[in-house]
């Protein structure tokens, strides 16, 4: 059967909370099945979601959030099983949700990609007092950052949050216009 993306529904509610508590570290992400039922639950309310489907399974979901009175929409979260990464399903899903975003009037996507086990050259730096003179070095460690996947759906590196995770564990900000 083909892949195919969905709106995100009560009956992959399970599902797509259990992949946030499985796929994530729990440091950033959501330690219990419950705080992560509430994330999907407020993803769902205040934005949208769309879950990427191959025989009735949830592979990967995608929410996203409004901003600027919807003219930036948040992507937030993705996660995909780890058995199915680097097959496409993160790039469709990011294509469904930019789709989506702009049907509903986004000019703007942002998100954040945290940094907390050393994987660039942001992590484990004193990033003051130039931070945008690390922001103009960041390059990957060779452990495959998620930033190098959104840079290749056209995504920018726009900022970075040094010590958001605890000192020398940073979020890196990202946009890309649409």
């Amino acid at each position: 059967m083909t892949m195919e993306i969905a709106d995100l529904d009560g009956t992959m509610l399970d599902a797509a909370a259990t992949m946030l508590v499985e796929e994530f570290d729990a440091r950033v992400g959501w330690p219990t099945l419950a705080a992560a039922r509430e994330e999907v639950e407020y993803v769902i309310r205040e934005g949208f979601a769309r879950a990427a489907i191959e025989d009735d399974v949830v592979l990967g979901w995608i929410g996203g959030l409004p901003e600027y009175d919807g003219r930036v929409w948040e992507l937030h979260p993705l996660v995909v099983r780890r058995d199915r990464r680097r097959r496409g399903v993160g790039r469709r899903l990011v294509e469904a949700f930019e789709a989506e975003a702009r049907t509903r009037g986004a000019y703007t996507i942002t998100l954040g990609t945290d940094d907390l086990d050393g994987m660039t050259s942001l992590s484990e730096a004193d990033l003051y007092p130039d931070v945008a003179g690390h922001l103009r070095e960041l390059r990957d460690l060779g452990r495959s950052h998620p930033f190098l996947f959104y840079r290749k759906l056209g995504y920018a590196v726009t900022g970075v949050l040094p010590d958001a995770n605890g000192p020398g564990k940073p979020d890196i900000f990202m946009s890309k216009r649409l």
